[in-house]
């Protein structure tokens, strides 16, 4: 099985050595090479990572190696990095694929871990395409989690009205919050958590929730108490969408 691999490290020597590990394996593929972990976060949503090389102690932020972890997705698998065994059974806790000593590292030992990581996606392929095929339309949460100020928060889905980015972060509108949420993600991201049933995105910078829409213009459309844009790009779908609206 062929698998997308990144590594949180900030000890070059370290990741020179797994860089070097990695490339001798022809079924990993290594997507990137971080020292801090918002900038491994930002991308990692971006890019579909199957399994993360994650160091503990070192990191170049205060979110460290184990609580980054908390922040992936179930399907990325995590093989810890660590000088010592001394956080070793916190991080199986965590449900950690393996555990490895940067003071007894070999490439036999390295191929070993991959291998088991290997193992584990061939055994969830079978799941992952029943599930697929069972139910489409499920797939989408009613809570997403998305983190904000070094918290992890739980936003439903139904009191999401418009998403806005903002650079590297979206701005995340909600029915019961007055200031919106800040959260280090793209656009991209926020799309393909969002159900297309209940969503419709209107311009590079503007997501909105289609049953919060009060009027439209020609290149306009108004939420509540706000006017956004329509964006050439995304005109032809937003025509789409109109078309299936039924106007009296």
């Amino acid at each position: 099985m062929y698998m997308n691999c990144a590594i949180l490290h900030s000890n070059e020597s370290v990741t020179r050595k797994f860089e070097s590990f990695i490339s001798k394996i022809p079924f990993l593929t290594l997507d990137g090479i971080y020292k801090e972990p918002a900038k491994a976060l930002k991308e990692y949503y971006e890019n579909k990572v199957n399994l993360y090389f994650i160091g503990i102690e070192d990191t170049e932020d205060e979110v460290n190696g184990m609580e980054f972890s908390k922040l992936l997705s179930p399907s990325t698998r995590v093989i810890f990095i660590s000088e010592s065994d001394r956080y070793a059974a916190e991080c199986f806790r965590l449900d950690a694929l393996d555990y490895l000593l940067t003071t007894d590292m070999s490439f036999y030992i390295f191929f070993e871990s991959v291998n088991k990581a290997s193992r584990w996606f061939s055994l969830q392929e079978p799941k992952l395409k029943a599930i697929t095929t069972e139910k489409m339309s499920a797939d989408f949460p009613e809570v997403i989690s998305v983190k904000s100020n070094n918290r992890i928060m739980l936003v439903d889905l139904p009191n999401i009205l418009y998403i806005e980015s903002l650079g590297d972060y979206v701005k995340i509108f909600t029915r019961n919050m007055e200031k919106p949420i800040l959260s280090l993600c793209s656009m991209k991201y926020m799309e393909g958590k969002l159900p297309a049933t209940d969503f419709l995105r209107i311009h590079r910078s503007f997501i909105i929730r289609k049953e919060c829409i009060r009027t439209i213009g020609n290149n306009t459309i108004t939420l509540d108490k706000r006017e956004l844009p329509v964006g050439d790009t995304y005109r032809n779908q937003f025509k789409s969408y109109l078309s299936q609206l039924q106007v009296i």
